[in-house]
């Protein structure tokens, strides 16, 4: 964040200290446990929240050279990224006009994508080059037969797409800056486009989408479940929150933060002492972690409420000399806490909510990133509850 930003973070978090406290949210909030399990509500999010809304990919350097490119499946649509030779980032349909197949897989670099099935080939500008058995195929336009163009922009160092098809008319680039609205300048200040990617892996609990997302969103677990793990590190309960929009970034202190106090406020340096995590609605979390950024996105299961795909990126500082062993430590520090402590205790939870035992769960006035990014998705959804 930028520096006048970051002093009055660091202020808020240590008057909290003081204070034995915390940003509240304005009320307390009542969720519905069948939000976690509902199979019509899971559909209504995904037509509603993945396909109307940008989502967000990952950092741009995930495709740092023409001609790289990555798959994916964004709630039930399959996705190709590439960036081309010109440098732009493009997102298409990962489908082949003939017969439907996917024209690529996983990620990589690559001049053309060629259909396995029956050999059709793209260039990484989604144009069909040609088709096998010309004869076959005589008089076919290949100019209208390019795969179907998806929604796609690349900004401050950040990609996003939105899943479904442009429409007649419609711009193929995304506003980056309007979907983020004022979380622009706070995001832009991190320099992402500096941090190459060091790692990806990707899990498959057995929860809702949405309780991966809440792991994230409130740090009054923290001296509870995490206690013999991460909580000596952090001051539990204690946080700050800025909503922005459908979005919204927690602020919580790291104990080294007393360091600060015996400084000047001008000569004060938050930034090693405080995590930020910037919830990018509706299902990404971007976590500035001191010395590296950390990206945990979640998936709603195709068919099943109760399951989903989270996917956590870990990016370095492209100018880093610390060994592979250091970030490789952080990987299995993160992966290790939430695969471990976090997701396990949320799939027992998830079991309950099944149950139909208790009709609701309750966010307290403590948990204001829970609130709004719940509010958040009422507002989206257009319900009440």
């Amino acid at each position: 964040m930028e520096r006048q930003e970051q002093l009055a973070v660091g202020r808020r978090l240590l008057g909290h200290i003081d204070g034995r406290s915390t940003d509240l949210a304005d009320e307390l909030f009542r969720n519905r446990t069948v939000n976690y399990s509902c199979h019509t509500r899971a559909a209504a999010e995904r037509d509603r929240l993945f396909r109307d809304l940008p989502i967000f990919m990952g950092l741009g350097t995930r495709l740092a050279k023409p001609g790289d490119y990555l798959t994916e499946d964004v709630a039930g649509v399959p996705v190709l990224m590439t960036r081309g030779a010109d440098g732009e980032v493009r997102a298409f349909a990962n489908i082949c006009r003939h017969r439907g197949a996917p024209v690529a897989e996983g990620c990589g670099n690559a001049r053309a994508f060629v259909c396995p099935y029956h050999g059709w080939t793209y260039d990484s500008a989604g144009r069909l080059l040609g088709t096998t058995d010309k004869v076959g195929f005589a008089g076919l336009d290949l100019a209208s037969h390019g795969l179907v163009r998806l929604p796609a922009a690349e900004k401050h160092g950040m990609m996003f797409v939105r899943p479904k098809p442009v429409a007649a008319g419609e711009s193929a680039t995304i506003d980056v800056d309007a979907h983020l609205g004022i979380m622009a300048p706070d995001l832009a200040a991190l320099d992402l486009a500096s941090f190459p990617l060091h790692s990806a892996d990707r899990v498959a609990p057995r929860i809702n989408w949405k309780f991966a997302i809440d792991t994230f969103l409130e740090g009054y677990h923290i001296p509870h479940l995490h206690r013999k793990t991460i909580a000596p590190y952090f001051v539990g309960n204690c946080g700050t929150f800025d909503a922005v929009g459908l979005h919204g970034r927690m602020c919580v202190a790291r104990t080294s933060i007393e360091s600060v106090r015996a400084l000047a406020e001008g000569e004060r340096n938050y930034r090693p002492h405080v995590i930020s995590i910037y919830q990018l609605f509706p299902n990404a979390l971007l976590i500035w972690q001191v010395d590296h950024v950390e990206i945990w996105r979640a998936f709603p299961g195709r068919d099943d409420p109760s399951r989903c795909d989270v996917e956590m990126t870990i990016y370095k500082p492209a100018d880093s000399t610390r060994p592979d062993a250091y970030w490789e430590k952080n990987r299995d520090i993160a992966i290790r806490t939430v695969m471990e402590e976090d997701f396990p205790l949320g799939e027992r939870m998830q079991v309950g909510f099944e149950s139909g035992a208790t009709e609701e769960v309750i966010y307290g006035r403590n948990e204001p990133s829970l609130v709004h990014f719940h509010s958040s998705i009422r507002n989206a959804l257009g319900v009440v509850a």
